[in-house]
């Protein structure tokens, strides 16, 4: 029975003790938070997407990107979004890929993906989708309405059109950031044809 007893008084003074009201600060247990250990792991310092970085205020001390990508914001191509700009391309841009039947099947691949739905299959204008303001986007054989470069869709240089899948066009948007510099003169090649088709 004594020992009985001793189980009980040991129970309860550890009771008493682990029960307290209030914890070593004085708050009660209800309020208190607990203790972490290693804050940074709970709530880590992030940054939030395309954020600046407060560590590289200016370009002169930030770190020079990894060979072969391009840094955050910088567009590797000298020609800014102004219709100069877009002339000049025309004038001064030429397609550096060979023009051979791989780079041309995997041009038209590429068409159907990101062009097709607006400029068709054929290149005639008529994709399967449609906008309510500009309706017409035009054909790339087209020999007779006179574009902004002084000639027509059909004789539209690489330059242009270049310039125009980069930045965008009427109602056509950038497509910059989804087809690459290659796959952009890769869809070139193939357009080339469809500017020579009669239809």
């Amino acid at each position: 029975m004594l020992k009985i007893f001793k189980y009980i008084y040991v129970f309860l003074f550890i009771l008493i003790l682990g029960c307290g009201d209030s914890s070593s600060d004085g708050r009660p247990f209800t309020t208190h938070p607990g203790y972490e250990y290693m804050p940074d792991m709970y709530r880590s310092p992030s940054y939030e997407t395309y954020s600046e970085n407060s560590l590289f205020k200016n370009n002169s001390t930030a770190r020079k990107p990894v060979v072969g990508t391009v840094a955050r914001g910088h567009m590797p191509f000298e020609y800014e979004n102004t219709l100069d700009d877009y002339i000049r391309a025309g004038e001064m841009l030429k397609n550096p890929l060979l023009k051979t039947e791989k780079n041309i099947e995997e041009g038209e691949a590429l068409y159907g993906m990101f062009c097709a739905h607006c400029h068709g299959k054929n290149g005639d204008g008529k994709g399967s989708v449609s906008h309510p303001v500009y309706g017409a986007i035009p054909a790339y054989n087209d020999k007779v309405q006179i574009r902004r470069t002084g000639s027509t869709m059909s004789e539209l240089n690489d330059g242009n059109i270049y310039h125009a899948i980069t930045y965008g066009l009427n109602a056509m948007g950038p497509h910059a950031s989804q087809i690459s510099p290659e796959e952009r003169w890769k869809i070139i090649m193939f357009v080339n044809n469809l500017q020579k088709e009669d239809k």
